[in-house]
């Protein structure tokens, strides 16, 4: 086992963040994605964020050259068992992700720590998958990875006190905060960010105000960096759509989605990674307001 290499299992959005910047903060990182092509797809994507941090002058040259170097791939999960972290970053689909640890038990000794990105399924569930439930941990990093300073750190029932450390030590080393949670549903962040997201949503959907304005009142009004409703988009509205349903059958009704929300998801109205939700996406930016669904909303 390798002390400073990790490894990255799933190569979309939250995969490449991390691996960006533990590469960036000196560790070894491995990729590993089902689908080859995603990985090639992955390194072009990490390789174009630290060329922008460069021409930014928040990077030096030599700098993005190193943290390149440092990123290498496998194609069999075979290849992991070298790592000492190796960190989940695939679909939030709880039979996939339990299959995945499944598989990762019978190729890592009892010393690699498995941790998952999940940002709503128990941590406890994930474990009961493995051989070694006490390397089992919650490790919820935020979107944009890069740029968000906090992480949070969920418990499973058996997460050892040793995993724990070490999974708080390599956070820190990440230079972000970490933030604790229980195993609970939505763990912290969730439990407070999506209902102000579905609420949000309601508003719109019921025509109180506009998409436009009440993301224009987040920000202006409530400091926020970016409004409610093209962060959903950014999520992925089938997320935010799943991780609602998720804390409603654990908590209650007051997580329920919004029924707008509800028929986004059923007309394929993801946002970001389809294109078209709230908002009109190209190259990872909303480039104006979905006026077809406004118009659809005033047919009501």
């Amino acid at each position: 086992m390798i002390e400073n290499k990790i490894a990255v299992i799933g190569t979309g959005t939250m995969g490449c963040g991390i691996a960006q910047i533990a590469a960036q903060n000196g560790f070894q990182v491995v990729l590993y994605d089902s689908d080859p092509e995603k990985i090639q797809g992955g390194l072009v994507t990490i390789k174009k964020n630290l060329e922008r941090l460069v021409s930014k002058g928040e990077l030096s040259q030599e700098s993005a050259r190193a943290s390149i170097s440092r990123i290498s791939h496998i194609d069999t999960l075979e290849g992991l068992q070298d790592s000492f972290l190796i960190i989940e970053a695939i679909i939030e689909d709880r039979e996939e992700k339990n299959k995945l640890f499944k598989q990762l038990s019978t190729h890592c000794g009892g010393q690699t720590i498995l941790a998952s990105n999940t940002s709503s399924i128990p941590i406890t569930e994930i474990a009961s998958n493995t051989s070694h439930p006490e390397n089992v941990i919650g490790l919820h990093f935020m979107n944009p990875v890069p740029l968000m300073h906090g992480v949070e750190i969920i418990r499973g029932l058996k997460t050892s006190e040793d995993t724990y450390y070490k999974t708080q030590k390599f956070v820190r080393n990440l230079l972000k905060e970490p933030i604790y949670s229980s195993d609970r549903a939505g763990f912290v962040i969730n439990r407070m960010l999506m209902p102000f997201i579905n609420e949000a949503i309601t508003i719109v959907g019921e025509g109180t105000s506009t998409i436009e304005d009440v993301d224009k009142g987040a920000m202006h009004c409530l400091n926020h960096s970016m409004g409610p409703l093209v962060l959903s988009d950014l999520i992925g509205n089938d997320t935010t759509h799943h991780i609602l349903s998720v804390l409603e059958n654990e908590l209650g009704e007051r997580f329920k989605p919004a029924p707008l929300l509800t028929r986004m998801v059923e007309a394929g109205l993801y946002g970001n990674k389809c294109g078209v939700g709230f908002y009109l996406w190209k190259q990872n930016k909303p480039q104006k307001v979905n006026h077809d669904l406004e118009r659809y909303l005033k047919m009501e």
